[in-house]
């Protein structure tokens, strides 16, 4: 499934309200996932690209040869978002020890040769280019003013649209299903990597990304990271549908539980749970991070967030991204949101994390983690 156009025409309108509430007259983004977001196309690895936007006037990328030739060779439609297209052949195209990859002369033609633009000049998201590269294209055009992309590419990326939840809902209906029916074909002696590679197959059957990730599965105490009674299997993460990505976690036993396994796993969800109720817009995300940190400390379990930075949640799209559930991030929650919230203890089996993958809207958190039960599952014996 292809990114609707008006997602596309939507996502620029709103950067350009974000750029002209930041100053700035054009927006230079060359993070491979901010490309794909501007531009529905993936940076291949090696080759940059970049989406440059203008305040005003038509947007240009710029690309390697290989999509192109694809949809040319190939039939395929091409790429409705950006009409105007510079396309360099490959890498390297000249023997140069730094490269113009064409950024050059669209920012000339558009008149923005002595503009104040904003490129990933902060700790994330990334500089897609070669830092000879930048170096080379500042002296070039020196009259630019460049200054830090990430205020207006996080405005625009954390608030998510109907139709990015959407893709969010399906990724955690496609991943829920697959780990329950992975769960249903466990017995004792089977390896954590079998697991996942379980789980990646019925990704791809189910209909998730084929480039979607095997999730995290741990907790094998067995030879060659087999699984025997008592082991509790942690499951994290999840697959993706047109990039978005699913972010839960669930556990099962290999027999009966303990009761200190399944007090333990009760107690962190009920916790999850509470800290749920307060993440609803206008509330601050280190608020939510001390009162899950008041409630941790009541239960004499070992608390995972023994520094203010461990954070305990934070959002989710194409990438774990901000907003960050801790002492020092500084957003406040907003409808639209999409929330992977997750207090954590240390336990005999390992990491204990009660994740849940909820939608900010509102009157409060709708969550959208699937059809798979948070209950400790058990694998009979």
């Amino acid at each position: 499934m292809s990114v609707p156009r008006q997602e596309f025409e939507s996502r620029m309108a709103r950067a350009r309200a974000e750029m002209a509430r930041a100053g700035m007259d054009g927006l230079v983004v060359t993070d491979p996932v901010g490309f794909y977001y501007f531009t529905g196309e993936k940076a291949s690895p090696g080759r940059p690209a970049a989406f440059v936007l203008p305040a005003a006037g038509e947007p240009a990328l710029v690309n390697w040869s290989g999509p192109d030739m694809f949809a040319r060779l190939y039939r395929r439609p091409g790429n409705p978002s950006v009409a105007d297209r510079r396309i360099y052949p490959e890498v390297p195209f000249d023997r140069e020890p730094a490269t113009d990859w064409g950024l050059r002369d669209i920012l000339a033609e558009r008149g923005l040769h002595a503009a104040r633009l904003g490129i990933e000049l902060g700790n994330e998201p990334r500089l897609g280019l070669g830092l000879a590269d930048l170096d080379r294209l500042r002296g070039e055009l020196p009259g630019i003013r460049w200054v830090d992309a990430s205020p207006v590419i996080w405005a625009c990326r954390m608030i998510k649209s109907e139709w990015e939840i959407e893709q969010l809902r399906q990724a955690c209906a496609i991943g829920s299903r697959a780990w329950g029916q992975c769960l249903e074909s466990l017995d004792e002696g089977v390896t954590q990597r079998a697991v996942q590679q379980r789980i990646m197959a019925l990704y791809a059957e189910l209909g998730a990304d084929l480039d979607s990730g095997p999730p995290v599965a741990l907790g094998a105490t067995g030879p060659g990271g087999a699984f025997r009674r008592g082991d509790i299997l942690y499951l994290d993460g999840g697959c993706s549908v047109n990039g978005y990505k699913m972010d839960i976690t669930r556990r099962a036993v290999f027999g009966a539980p303990s009761a200190r396994q399944q007090g333990e796993h009760d107690g962190m969800w009920e916790i999850l749970f509470q800290v749920m109720e307060k993440i609803r817009p206008g509330v601050t995300t280190a608020s939510v991070f001390e009162y899950s940190q008041s409630l941790l400390a009541r239960t004499g379990w070992t608390n995972y967030s023994d520094h203010p930075a461990k954070r305990i949640g934070h959002g989710i799209g194409l990438v774990n991204e901000p907003p960050y559930i801790n002492a020092f991030d500084t957003h406040v929650f907003q409808e639209g949101m999409s929330i992977t919230p997750e207090p954590k203890i240390e336990t005999h089996e390992g990491l204990l994390n009660a994740e849940e993958h909820v939608i900010v809207r509102a009157q409060g958190c709708e969550i959208i983690s699937g059809s798979l039960d948070w209950r400790l599952h058990t694998i009979s014996l």
